[in-house]
């Protein structure tokens, strides 16, 4: 019987796309944003006055990219500290370098990843995976809850001389790199 409700939650979960966790979202919805502010640099990435903060996401996607959209509103009502902001919704397939961003937060995809980190590469900005396992694939920040809140870099991603953090954050943040051993897993 056991089996059978097992089978039955890995067919819903195969049928229905990714499951995310709630929790998780939320403290990367509420983190993200101030990560951005600790770009020295954040003022040469504003779009007509804005941060544009543009969420890509699979088509299956929509609805968690829109309740992650309306969290953000609800808990910084329209700036992040001193500027104004845009949350853009955007399919993964339809994502290229004319789409306006700031900074890039992903939602999982198995085919569009590396697309987000070159796009966000060439434009100069600041990425956020939901799944960590993305940071391997060129993205920079990821956000795990473990024992506590745990805030990844991936170093390697640290090229981009567009983006300059300010030093306090280079010690609140956990590295990796693709030689990492010490692998965390999302929950």
């Amino acid at each position: 019987m056991k089996k059978i409700i097992l089978l039955c939650f890995i067919f819903v979960n195969f049928v229905y796309g990714f499951s995310y966790n709630d929790i998780l979202l939320k403290a990367q919805a509420s983190i993200f944003p101030k990560i951005i502010l600790l770009d020295k640099k954040v003022g040469n990435k504003l779009i007509d006055g804005k941060i544009i903060y543009t969420i890509v996401y699979e088509k299956d996607d929509y609805n968690t990219a829109l309740e992650i959209s309306k969290y953000i509103d609800t808990s910084y009502k329209g700036h992040f500290n001193g500027y104004a902001y845009k949350i853009n919704l955007v399919e993964f397939s339809d994502l290229s370098n004319e789409t306006q961003a700031s900074a890039i937060y992903t939602l999982n995809s198995d085919k569009y990843i590396k697309k987000v980190a070159e796009v966000a590469k060439q434009k100069g900005v600041i990425t956020f995976a939901y799944d960590i396992n993305n940071l391997k694939n060129g993205l920079l920040f990821s956000l795990m809850l473990e024992k506590s809140s745990v805030l990844y870099l991936n170093k390697e991603n640290l090229y981009n001389q567009a983006i300059s953090f300010v030093d306090s954050l280079y010690l609140i943040v956990k590295f990796i790199d693709r030689s990492s051993s010490d692998e965390p897993k999302t929950i």
